[in-house]
């Protein structure tokens, strides 16, 4: 299936949301023997966001999907927002902790330990 830049957002929106936290698309490619539809120019194939899923593009007109290929960059996708979703929760409770153990009242019940 070709899918367009706009429809492959569309597709990762369906599991991924956060666009900020998406990551990169690709950073390296290489040619293929494969065409664009639209120009004709060489499709180039990259590893989808670091996960070692193969597909092509045409950096200007969208991206070559082959069979179940949306369905596995779906179930990518969820992981990635559960993997996200679950560090930002450990980063902020562990925030929260290290405000506490800074509070003034942690400090003064440390120096009323100290004092007895």
């Amino acid at each position: 299936m070709w899918l367009t830049p706009a429809e492959l957002d569309q597709l990762e929106n369906e599991a991924f949301s956060n666009e900020a936290n998406k990551g990169s698309l690709y950073v390296t490619s290489y040619e293929t023997a494969f065409k664009c539809p639209c120009c004709s120019a060489p499709l180039k194939e990259f590893d989808y966001r670091f996960f070692g899923l193969q597909l092509e593009c045409c950096p200007d007109h969208g991206f070559w999907l082959d069979k179940d290929e949306d369905d596995q960059i779906l179930e990518l996708m969820r992981g990635e927002e559960e993997r996200v979703e679950r560090k930002f929760g450990t980063e902020s409770s562990w925030a929260t902790y290290v405000n506490h153990l800074r509070s003034p009242s942690f400090f003064a019940k440390v120096k009323d330990l100290f004092r007895r």
